[in-house]
């Protein structure tokens, strides 16, 4: 067992498997005679990093596994199985009703990848229907799923209220959902750019990807990695696991993904995703590929990523911004690039559009004079942190 690592932490990644063969069986019976296993504790994280399902198929084949823990794993899947069937069954609407509109799209990570990358789609559980338009479509895609029922959450709404193009120049995404059954509803997370880090770094775009259609794996991974690893500092074990799934036998391109990922500063990044693929799955890698992740650096910043693993809860907003400029700069071997970090965090924290509302009367700040409402949007931050307003 790795020093750092928890029993129930070992316990989940030796449940991500494909083939619970005899061998993994006997290890895994092995390992919970040998270690005290806290099963709430097991049975939270697995919710937390999302890989129930893998978890209860290795489970019910060892033996003296608490009945509850079982009972209450199968119901999680049941649940995400049925989730997964509707949401799938969903987004193949949203599907065509875009290519009837004649508007590209791209589908990303949760319902890409379950319906196109996992052996089973109900390994995967899929939250928001992601998807990636071109920034003039928009618009269009917005006022053509309003009008097949869907609506705007509050902060975009206000943007409708206010202009609908500045809603385009301030943002990248907009988040709509349609009212399904009782309370239940689908949401869309439309993204018109994958933003890098923040807004002033790097957005990636569907022409930009459209542009090599060659290489759409190769860009799927791109934006994963920006995602997973940059923006959310590979803090869930389901993350290595997309990771995974979405390289398994494909034919990559390593010399031009590497030179991509290394020109937007996510070589690293990638590079510790692709250590916990080949420790946890035994991912084939090229040797070029292997050598790299050996280095200092990389070692260095795999333990880091490792110890939000153990927490009981995803790490909070306000500490996870700080923690994706923290390890996107550690990240890095070149100073400018840093430097670069720091100035566009910095400016993509002050020159920021914004909209508040007084009574009846929506008020509109334009980005050019963030540095005005700066000090406003940071209490209006906390008073939502204090516990009577959450």
């Amino acid at each position: 067992m790795k020093p750092g690592r928890s029993p129930e932490i070992v316990v989940l990644l030796m449940a991500c498997t494909e083939d619970v063969t005899a061998e993994k069986k006997g290890l895994l019976t092995q390992f919970l005679n040998q270690h005290p296993v806290n099963w709430d504790r097991l049975y939270a994280l697995a919710n937390r990093h999302r890989i129930a399902p893998f978890l209860y198929r290795v489970l019910q084949q060892v033996p003296n596994i608490p009945s509850k823990l079982l009972a209450d794993l199968q119901n999680d899947c049941r649940a995400i199985a049925t989730d997964n069937l509707l949401k799938l069954h969903h987004y193949r609407q949203f599907d065509q009703l875009l290519g009837s509109a004649g508007i590209m799209h791209l589908p990303l990570k949760g319902v890409y990848l379950a319906a196109n990358c996992y052996p089973d789609n109900g390994l995967r559980s899929i939250g928001d229907l992601d998807v990636l338009v071109r920034k003039e479509d928009a618009l269009p895609t917005v006022h053509l799923l309003e009008s097949q029922g869907y609506h705007t959450n509050q902060k975009h709404t206000r943007y409708q209220q206010h202009d609908e193009r500045s809603m385009l120049a301030d943002l990248h995404e907009i988040s709509l959902f349609k009212p399904f059954f009782n309370n239940s509803h689908f949401d869309v997370d439309l993204h018109w750019g994958v933003i890098c880090l923040n807004k002033d770094y790097k957005i990636f775009d569907l022409d930009e990807i459209q542009a090599q259609p060659a290489l759409v794996t190769e860009w799927q991974i791109i934006l994963l990695v920006t995602h997973h690893g940059g923006t959310n500092i590979w803090q869930l074990i389901y993350f290595v696991n997309d990771l995974y799934f979405l390289l398994k036998g494909k034919t990559i391109d390593w010399s031009w993904l590497m030179q991509e990922l290394r020109r937007y500063g996510l070589e690293t990044i990638f590079l510790a995703g692709l250590h916990w693929c080949q420790q946890i799955w035994y991912l084939p890698l090229p040797p070029s590929v292997q050598q790299l992740i050996r280095m200092e650096k990389v070692q260095g910043l795999i333990d880091a990523y490792e110890k939000n693993w153990e927490g009981a809860e995803t790490v909070a907003l306000s500490k996870l911004i700080m923690d994706q400029v923290t390890f996107f700069a550690k990240a890095q071997t070149q100073t400018g690039r840093q430097v670069k970090i720091g100035l566009t965090f910095f400016s993509s924290r002050v020159f920021r559009a914004a909209t508040f509302k007084v009574g009846h009367r929506l008020f509109y700040v334009p980005k050019e004079l963030g540095f005005i409402t700066v000090f406003v949007r940071a209490v209006r931050s906390l008073y939502r942190f204090l516990p009577t307003h959450r």
